[in-house]
């Protein structure tokens, strides 16, 4: 979020490119009640140094994200026929 002291008006109208940055980051947000212990909220604070609740969900989220990415693409592994030839992509010339 920012923080905002002055007006942001300019000849009577906001700047468009600030309006375009508040859309996007206030719609873009969700509130949501989840039933979480506080000690397991306590500890993963403490072990990555997150400094909100917030912060740590939605790390917690994109590690999760970016882990199943990964098995996907490791269980593609040996299923893509590329077909090339090492020795043909080094001699070529560019």
């Amino acid at each position: 979020m920012i923080t905002i002291k002055r007006p942001l008006y300019y000849s009577g109208k906001i700047s468009l490119s600030l309006h375009k940055y508040i859309c996007i980051n206030t719609y873009n947000i969700m509130r949501t009640t989840l039933d979480i212990p506080e000690k397991l909220i306590d500890e993963a604070m403490k072990a990555t140094g997150a400094k909100t609740k917030s912060q740590l969900i939605k790390d917690a989220l994109q590690e999760q994200i970016d882990r199943s990415k990964r098995k996907k693409l490791i269980a593609l592994k040996g299923t893509v026929d590329l077909d090339i030839d090492l020795d043909t992509l080094r001699d070529r010339k560019l």
